[in-house]
């Protein structure tokens, strides 16, 4: 599932409640924001941090005391080999009473992947472990699902130049620093991953290996975001070649967004309607 490149961006992680199996409800998990849909600790695990909506999520769980130990782990294909195109995680989780994990509204539960406002962790005997897997993907996400893509960065040096002397003979340049055009390039992916009219069209949805309720992972998403503002990560794959340390996403905004207004202006359809391809998809960061 979910070739790179990936692109996300900060979300408000929703306040939940956790209710252990005979006890009375937690005191509540608070609202946070400034969390992103994708960040991870290290490609051996595919851990999510803290600094992740659905990290944060395991992280307050976990705090509160209970009877329960959670992990949240990304599901993802970091190669050439095809993938559907969810960004599915896996709750991982001890829990030997067991349960339920209570969110105030779907909108809420969706931002962490989950398709209902319940969601129940069954008691795990002895060591064992349980996993949950979010229906949806996850919020602040969007992934093209090509087989192969990449990012394309131009960088290019800003300056200004003002005579030196009477006759302009010399000149003296001041440098305004430098910065980087990005092109995000992918090969041909599935309809369901650019509008949510397609996504929640069954064919395009199964074409792409989505639920057809999944309000996340799609380009109209992405575009809403950037109107507001936001800053991208862009990631080229999920770490260094060291394997270990997640460090090659590149910091960009969306500049040009006022410029288009719909999310087929950004792609080019290689076999309408089922395949598209991203085309001119320019965010610009800093080098």
């Amino acid at each position: 599932m979910a070739n790179f490149p990936l692109a996300t961006w900060q979300v408000t992680a929703p306040a939940a409640v956790w209710t252990e199996d005979n006890s009375p409800p937690s005191p509540g998990i608070n609202a946070a924001t400034g969390k992103w849909g994708f960040d991870i600790a290290s490609t051996a695990t595919k851990a999510a941090t803290v600094d992740s909506a659905v990290g944060y999520l395991v992280d307050e769980i976990n705090a509160l005391g209970a009877g329960i130990i959670v992990a949240a782990i990304y599901v993802y294909t970091d190669g050439t080999n095809p993938a559907t195109s969810p960004l599915f995680v896996n709750f991982v989780y001890q829990c030997g009473s067991g349960g339920t994990l209570t969110f105030g509204s779907l909108a809420d539960a969706a931002v962490y992947g989950f398709a209902s406002t319940t969601v129940i962790f069954p008691p795990t005997a002895g060591p064992s472990f349980g996993t949950v897997q979010t229906t949806y993907s996850v919020g602040g996400v969007w992934v093209p699902c090509g087989v192969a893509g990449d990012l394309r960065r131009t960088t290019r040096q800003r300056a200004a130049a003002s005579s030196s002397d009477m006759s302009g003979v010399s000149t003296d340049v001041v440098n305004w620093g430098e910065v980087a055009d990005l092109e995000l390039l992918s090969s041909v992916f599935p309809a369901g991953n650019l509008t949510r009219w397609f996504a929640a069209t069954q064919i395009y949805a199964t074409a792409a290996g989505r639920n057809v309720d999944d309000p996340n992972n799609t380009l109209e998403g992405m575009l809403q975001a950037a109107a507001t503002g936001v800053t991208f990560r862009l990631y080229r794959q999920a770490s260094t070649t060291s394997g270990t340390t997640p460090t090659t996403y590149v910091e960009a905004k969306m500049p040009t967004i006022s410029s288009k207004s719909a999310a087929e202006d950004y792609t080019s359809a290689v076999d309408e309607p089922r395949l598209w391809s991203t085309a001119g998809l320019l965010l610009r960061g800093s080098t």
